[in-house]
Protein backbone atom coordinates (compact mmCIF):
# COMPACT_ATOMS: atom_id res chain seq x y z
CA UNK A 1 0.00 0.00 0.00
CA UNK A 2 2.90 2.36 0.74
CA UNK A 3 4.31 1.73 -2.74
CA UNK A 4 1.03 2.75 -4.40
CA UNK A 5 0.88 5.93 -2.35
CA UNK A 6 4.47 6.81 -3.28
CA UNK A 7 3.73 6.16 -6.94
CA UNK A 8 0.60 8.33 -6.80
CA UNK A 9 2.51 11.20 -5.15
CA UNK A 10 5.07 11.36 -7.96
CA UNK A 11 2.38 11.97 -10.56
CA UNK A 12 3.17 8.75 -12.45
CA UNK A 13 -0.53 8.02 -12.90
CA UNK A 14 -1.46 11.21 -14.80
CA UNK A 15 -4.19 10.55 -17.34
CA UNK A 16 -2.85 12.42 -20.38
CA UNK A 17 -5.81 11.48 -22.58
CA UNK A 18 -8.25 12.94 -20.06
CA UNK A 19 -6.20 16.13 -19.58
CA UNK A 20 -5.91 16.71 -23.33
CA UNK A 21 -9.55 15.83 -24.04
CA UNK A 22 -10.85 18.22 -21.39
CA UNK A 23 -8.37 20.86 -22.55
CA UNK A 24 -9.49 20.57 -26.18
CA UNK A 25 -13.14 21.28 -25.35
CA UNK A 26 -12.73 25.10 -25.15
CA UNK A 27 -10.89 25.38 -28.49
CA UNK A 28 -13.44 23.14 -30.23
CA UNK A 29 -16.27 25.27 -28.82
CA UNK A 30 -14.54 28.53 -29.84
CA UNK A 31 -13.96 27.15 -33.34
CA UNK A 32 -17.56 25.92 -33.70
CA UNK A 33 -19.02 29.25 -32.54
CA UNK A 34 -16.66 31.10 -34.89
CA UNK A 35 -17.57 28.89 -37.86
CA UNK A 36 -21.32 29.29 -37.33
CA UNK A 37 -20.96 33.02 -36.59
CA UNK A 38 -19.20 33.61 -39.92
CA UNK A 39 -21.78 31.43 -41.68
CA UNK A 40 -24.58 33.45 -40.10
CA UNK A 41 -23.26 37.02 -40.50
CA UNK A 42 -21.37 36.42 -43.73
CA UNK A 43 -17.75 37.01 -44.62
CA UNK A 44 -18.36 40.66 -45.58
CA UNK A 45 -19.69 41.53 -42.13
CA UNK A 46 -16.88 39.50 -40.57
CA UNK A 47 -14.38 41.60 -42.56
CA UNK A 48 -15.97 44.76 -41.14
CA UNK A 49 -15.42 43.40 -37.61
CA UNK A 50 -11.77 42.55 -38.37
CA UNK A 51 -11.22 46.05 -39.81
CA UNK A 52 -12.77 47.60 -36.69
CA UNK A 53 -10.49 45.63 -34.34
CA UNK A 54 -7.47 46.38 -36.51
CA UNK A 55 -8.27 50.09 -36.63
CA UNK A 56 -9.10 50.57 -32.94
CA UNK A 57 -6.78 48.11 -31.22
CA UNK A 58 -4.34 46.87 -33.84
CA UNK A 59 -1.59 44.37 -33.28
CA UNK A 60 -0.30 46.18 -30.14
CA UNK A 61 -3.72 45.68 -28.48
CA UNK A 62 -3.77 42.01 -29.46
CA UNK A 63 -0.18 41.61 -28.20
CA UNK A 64 -1.09 43.20 -24.86
CA UNK A 65 -4.20 41.03 -24.38
CA UNK A 66 -2.32 37.78 -25.10
CA UNK A 67 0.66 38.82 -22.95
CA UNK A 68 -1.55 39.62 -19.93
CA UNK A 69 -3.63 36.43 -20.29
CA UNK A 70 -0.52 34.23 -20.58
CA UNK A 71 1.24 36.03 -17.73
CA UNK A 72 -1.52 35.89 -15.15
CA UNK A 73 -3.69 32.96 -14.11
CA UNK A 74 -7.03 34.27 -15.39
CA UNK A 75 -10.29 32.66 -16.51
CA UNK A 76 -9.51 33.88 -20.03
CA UNK A 77 -7.73 32.32 -22.98
CA UNK A 78 -5.45 33.74 -25.65
CA UNK A 79 -7.42 31.52 -28.04
CA UNK A 80 -10.26 34.07 -27.97
CA UNK A 81 -8.28 36.28 -30.36
CA UNK A 82 -8.04 33.69 -33.16
CA UNK A 83 -11.57 34.26 -34.48
CA UNK A 84 -10.79 37.98 -34.74
CA UNK A 85 -7.35 37.68 -36.36
CA UNK A 86 -8.14 34.85 -38.81
CA UNK A 87 -8.79 37.45 -41.51
CA UNK A 88 -5.47 39.26 -40.94
CA UNK A 89 -2.13 38.43 -42.64
CA UNK A 90 -0.41 35.40 -41.08
CA UNK A 91 3.03 37.04 -41.18
CA UNK A 92 1.79 39.76 -38.81
CA UNK A 93 -0.44 37.67 -36.57
CA UNK A 94 1.72 34.61 -35.84
CA UNK A 95 4.82 36.50 -34.61
CA UNK A 96 2.69 38.97 -32.63
CA UNK A 97 0.57 36.41 -30.79
CA UNK A 98 3.34 33.79 -30.57
CA UNK A 99 5.87 36.17 -29.03
CA UNK A 100 3.29 37.76 -26.71
CA UNK A 101 2.37 34.30 -25.45
CA UNK A 102 6.02 33.22 -25.10
CA UNK A 103 6.92 36.41 -23.20
CA UNK A 104 3.84 35.90 -21.01
CA UNK A 105 5.04 32.41 -20.11
CA UNK A 106 8.54 33.68 -19.38
CA UNK A 107 7.09 36.37 -17.10
CA UNK A 108 4.90 33.74 -15.36
CA UNK A 109 7.99 31.63 -14.75
CA UNK A 110 9.79 34.62 -13.19
CA UNK A 111 6.72 35.39 -11.06
CA UNK A 112 6.81 31.78 -9.83
CA UNK A 113 10.47 32.23 -8.85
CA UNK A 114 9.61 35.42 -6.95
CA UNK A 115 6.46 34.04 -5.30
CA UNK A 116 8.33 31.43 -3.33
CA UNK A 117 10.36 34.20 -1.64
CA UNK A 118 7.27 35.90 -0.16
CA UNK A 119 5.73 33.70 2.58
CA UNK A 120 2.16 35.05 2.29
CA UNK A 121 2.10 34.82 -1.52
CA UNK A 122 3.89 31.46 -1.39
CA UNK A 123 0.90 30.06 0.53
CA UNK A 124 -1.45 31.44 -2.15
CA UNK A 125 0.66 29.83 -4.89
CA UNK A 126 0.47 26.44 -3.18
CA UNK A 127 -2.71 25.60 -5.12
CA UNK A 128 -0.89 25.81 -8.47
CA UNK A 129 2.11 23.98 -7.03
CA UNK A 130 -0.11 21.24 -5.59
CA UNK A 131 -1.95 20.73 -8.88
CA UNK A 132 0.89 20.94 -11.42
CA UNK A 133 4.13 20.99 -9.38
CA UNK A 134 4.38 17.21 -8.95
CA UNK A 135 4.06 16.70 -12.72
CA UNK A 136 6.64 19.36 -13.45
CA UNK A 137 9.00 17.82 -10.92
CA UNK A 138 8.56 14.38 -12.51
CA UNK A 139 8.34 15.25 -16.22
CA UNK A 140 10.33 18.51 -16.15
CA UNK A 141 10.77 20.31 -19.44
CA UNK A 142 8.60 17.78 -21.32
CA UNK A 143 5.60 18.95 -19.27
CA UNK A 144 6.41 22.62 -19.95
CA UNK A 145 6.67 21.89 -23.71
CA UNK A 146 3.35 20.02 -23.60
CA UNK A 147 1.74 23.06 -21.99
CA UNK A 148 3.09 25.28 -24.78
CA UNK A 149 1.52 23.13 -27.51
CA UNK A 150 -1.62 21.72 -25.88
CA UNK A 151 -4.57 23.11 -23.92
CA UNK A 152 -2.82 22.39 -20.57
CA UNK A 153 -2.92 25.79 -18.75
CA UNK A 154 0.31 27.44 -19.90
CA UNK A 155 0.59 30.30 -17.39
CA UNK A 156 -0.21 28.00 -14.46
CA UNK A 157 2.46 25.52 -15.54
CA UNK A 158 5.02 28.32 -16.00
CA UNK A 159 4.30 29.73 -12.52
CA UNK A 160 4.61 26.24 -11.05
CA UNK A 161 7.85 25.63 -13.02
CA UNK A 162 9.27 28.76 -11.42
CA UNK A 163 7.99 27.80 -7.98
CA UNK A 164 9.63 24.35 -8.14
CA UNK A 165 12.83 26.01 -9.43
CA UNK A 166 13.04 24.27 -12.80
CA UNK A 167 16.11 25.58 -14.67
CA UNK A 168 15.47 28.93 -16.40
CA UNK A 169 17.96 27.98 -19.14
CA UNK A 170 15.60 25.14 -20.07
CA UNK A 171 12.18 26.68 -19.38
CA UNK A 172 12.56 30.08 -21.06
CA UNK A 173 13.58 28.76 -24.51
CA UNK A 174 10.73 26.20 -24.31
CA UNK A 175 8.24 29.06 -24.11
CA UNK A 176 9.06 29.84 -27.75
CA UNK A 177 7.10 26.71 -28.73
CA UNK A 178 4.05 28.96 -28.29
CA UNK A 179 4.89 30.39 -31.73
CA UNK A 180 4.38 26.91 -33.24
CA UNK A 181 1.04 26.56 -31.45
CA UNK A 182 -0.01 30.02 -32.65
CA UNK A 183 0.71 29.01 -36.25
CA UNK A 184 -1.34 25.82 -35.93
CA UNK A 185 -4.31 27.60 -34.35
CA UNK A 186 -4.16 30.52 -36.78
CA UNK A 187 -4.28 28.28 -39.86
CA UNK A 188 -7.03 26.16 -38.26
CA UNK A 189 -9.21 29.25 -37.89
CA UNK A 190 -8.14 30.54 -41.30
CA UNK A 191 -9.37 27.26 -42.83
CA UNK A 192 -12.65 27.67 -40.93
CA UNK A 193 -13.00 31.15 -42.41
CA UNK A 194 -12.38 29.84 -45.94
CA UNK A 195 -14.98 27.07 -45.62
CA UNK A 196 -17.57 29.16 -43.77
Amino acid sequence: MTENKGKHDTGADINWVRVLTIGLIPIVLIFAVFFFFVKYVGTDNYSVLVDYVDEHFGLPGIFLYVYVVDTLILPLSPDFVFPIVAGMPWYEVIPTIGLASAFGGMTSYLIGRLLIKVPVIDRLADKAKDKWGKYISKYGIVFVILSTLTPIPFSTVCVAAGAVKLSSRKVLPCCLFRIVRTGIYFFLFKAGLVFA
